[in-house]
């Protein structure tokens, strides 16, 4: 699709709009998801948007664990208040309330993950993290005798994760 520069300009702002209302840092995804429920603009055009937007120092990247996250510059946030009109109010508005609307659904994004590796022949060791957010909620490190056993405990993390964080969680709170 083909945008003029004004147009270009205006889904530029719309980006940066959705970064500075949801006041934290969002991964492209995120944003890809927010402004395609909201306006008529593809997930490539997006992209190339947001790549600008980096080029240009609007945006900031920070690397997260696995995940790349965009973050609103000062850059971005003293450009989006010079050019706020610009972003037609019915775009504001439907940003706005979707966003209300969805905030955890956007945000609820739980990642378990669960690997071993061999420390000696009869050792090995087992990590299970659990994020929620983009952050790290728990991060747990055990030796286990056998490869069996550490399969399954790598396993049983990924089945019982909300459960088992739980209950360690109320175990040391308690």
């Amino acid at each position: 699709m083909l945008f003029t520069s004004e147009q270009q300009a205006e889904n530029k702002l719309i980006i940066l709009y959705v970064l500075d209302q949801m006041k934290s840092a969002l991964t492209r995804e995120q944003v890809a998801l927010i402004v395609i429920e909201n306006i008529q603009i593809t997930y490539f055009d997006i992209q190339f948007y947001i790549d600008d937007l980096i080029k240009d120092d609007f945006i900031h990247t920070i690397q997260l664990e696995e995940k790349l996250i965009l973050k609103l510059s000062d850059v971005g946030k003293a450009s989006l208040e010079i050019f706020y009109e610009k972003i037609p109010v019915y775009i504001r508005d439907m940003i706005d309330r979707y966003l209300k609307e969805n905030h955890e659904k956007i945000f609820k994004e739980i990642r378990v993950a669960a690997n071993y590796h061999k420390k000696s022949d009869t050792e090995y060791i087992v990590e299970l993290k659990f994020y929620e957010n983009n952050l790290m909620l728990m991060e747990i490190s055990l030796d286990a005798p056998t490869q069996k056993l550490a399969l399954e405990i790598c396993n049983r993390w990924k089945e019982k994760t909300q459960a088992l964080y739980s209950a360690i969680l109320k175990t040391l709170t308690s």
